[in-house]
C-alpha cells in the first residue's frame, strides 16, 4: 500500500523537529560567561595554584578554528601545562592539525601576557615529552611585579578582542600603526606579510572560493562544519545552531559562501600573510603566538582582524597561495591568512566553555 505524499511531509517534518530538539537539548555548555572576568577578581591572597589557575581565564578567550577550544590546562604551584584536546580537532578542514597548533598557540599567548601583567616571568618549553603536551610554562614571580613601565595594551586588548567579519572600510592604516603592530609581535622564526596589492588580492580572491568549491562539494567537510554550528560555537545558538547545521549538510551553500567571501575580501584594503622556515608542528605553534600579539596590537589600536583560512586547507590551493606572494616578502611556509582594516562592531562575542571544563589533574 503506497504511502501519501502528505504522511511523507508530515512525518519528515516530526523526524527533522526530533532532531533539532534532540539536538539543542545535547548542546554543551557554553555561554559569554567567561568574557566577564575582570582584573580586580585576581586571587592576590590564595594560594600560588590558585593565582595561577586564575590566568587561564584570559587563555581560554583566545580564538580558535571553528571556535573548537582544542585546549586542555594542568596547574601546580609553578607551572601550567597546555595539552592538546585532540578529540576537538577538525579532521577534514585541518587533516594536518596545523590550525590546531595556531589555535594553541593563542591560548598560550594569552596566558603569556596575562602572566606578563600580573606580574610573573615566564619560560615555556615547546613539546617537552608527554603525549599531547604541547607546551610546560614556568611562572615566577618577578622581583618587580608592578612595574609602571610595563605595556599594558596587549593585555587589555584579550577582552576587546573579536574576529569581524563585517565588510571593512578603504581607508589606510598609518604605517606607524603598522609597524607598531608588527614591532609588538615579533619573532625571528616567523615572518608577517602585509600588503595592499590589488593583484594579490585578487588571486587570493580566487583561491579562497576555489577552495570553497573544493571543500563544499566534499560531504565529510559538510558534515564536520555542519557539527561545529549545531555544538552552537559559531555564532547562532540553540535552534537557530541546528537549522544552520541542517543547511550546511543537507543545502548547496557553497556558492551562496563564496560570493560572501569574495565580497568580504574586495571590499578589504589590507591582507596579511604569517609563514615559517619549516612546516611542523613547533612552528605552527609559534604562529598562532605571532598572529594572537599582532590581533591584540590590532585591537589596541582600533583596528579589525578576521582569519582566512580556506585556501590553506586545500592542497590545489595551498601551492598557489604561497607562488602568489612575491619572493622578497619571505613568504615560504604560509601558515595563516587574515582580512586587516578598519570596520563596524563585530557584535557579540562567541561563547565559551566553562574554565572547569578544560582544567585537568
Amino acid at each position: 500500500m503506497a504511502v501519501s505524499t502528505t504522511k511523507v511531509v508530515v512525518i519528515s517534518i516530526f523526524l527533522i523537529l526530533g532532531m533539532v530538539l534532540a539536538g539543542v537539548l545535547m548542546q554543551p555548555e557554553a555561554s559569554l560567561d567567561a568574557w566577564n572576568i575582570k582584573e580586580s577578581d585576581f586571587p592576590a591572597n590564595d594560594s600560588r595554584e590558585e593565582k595561577l589557575a586564575f590566568l587561564l581565564n584570559y587563555a581560554v578567550l583566545a580564538p580558535s578554528s571553528h571556535n573548537s577550544q582544542p585546549w586542555k590546562f594542568n596547574v601546580s604551584n609553578e607551572s601550567i601545562l597546555v595539552f592538546a584536546d585532540r578529540s576537538r580537532g577538525l579532521q577534514v578542514a585541518d587533516a594536518d592539525q596545523r590550525e590546531l597548533y595556531i589555535s594553541m598557540g593563542c591560548a598560550l599567548e594569552n596566558l603569556i601576557v596575562a602572566a606578563d601583567h600580573f606580574g610573573y616571568n615566564s619560560s615555556v618549553a615547546y613539546f617537552p615529552g608527554e603525549k599531547d603536551l604541547v607546551a610546560k610554562v614556568v611562572l615566577q614571580p618577578a622581583a618587580n611585579p608592578f612595574n609602571p613601565s610595563r605595556d599594558t595594551r596587549l593585555f587589555s586588548a584579550i577582552l576587546a578582542r573579536q574576529t569581524n567579519r563585517n565588510p571593512y572600510e578603504p581607508r589606510a592604516i598609518s604605517e606607524a600603526d603598522l609597524e607598531t603592530m608588527k614591532s609588538l609581535s615579533s619573532d625571528a622564526n616567523v615572518s608577517i606579510f602585509i600588503t595592499r596589492d590589488s593583484a594579490i588580492r585578487k588571486g587570493f580572491q580566487d583561491l579562497v572560493v576555489q577552495a570553497n568549491g573544493i571543500q563544499y562539494s566534499d560531504a565529510n567537510f559538510k558534515s564536520e562544519l555542519g557539527h561545529w554550528l549545531g555544538q552552537g560555537v559559531m555564532g547562532p545558538t540553540g535552534v537557530q545552531a541546528k537549522m544552520a547545521q541542517l543547511a550546511v549538510v543537507f543545502l548547496d551553500v557553497g556558492p551562496e559562501q563564496s560570493k560572501k567571501d569574495a565580497l568580504l575580501i574586495n571590499s578589504t584594503p589590507y591582507l596579511g600573510f604569517i609563514s615559517t622556515a619549516k612546516n611542523d608542528s613547533i612552528s605552527s605553534l609559534k604562529v598562532g603566538r605571532v598572529l594572537e600579539r599582532f590581533w591584540l596590537a590590532a585591537t589596541a589600536l582600533g583596528v579589525s582582524l578576521h582569519p582566512m583560512s580556506q585556501a590553506l586547507e586545500t592542497a590545489q590551493t595551498k601551492a598557489n597561495l604561497t607562488e602568489l606572494l612575491p619572493a622578497e616578502s619571505g613568504m615560504m611556509q604560509v601558515q595563516q591568512a587574515f582580512r586587516l582594516g578598519y570596520a563596524k562592531p563585530g557584535g557579540a562575542h562567541s561563547t565559551r566553555r566553562p574554565l572547569q571544563e578544560v582544567l585537568i589533574t
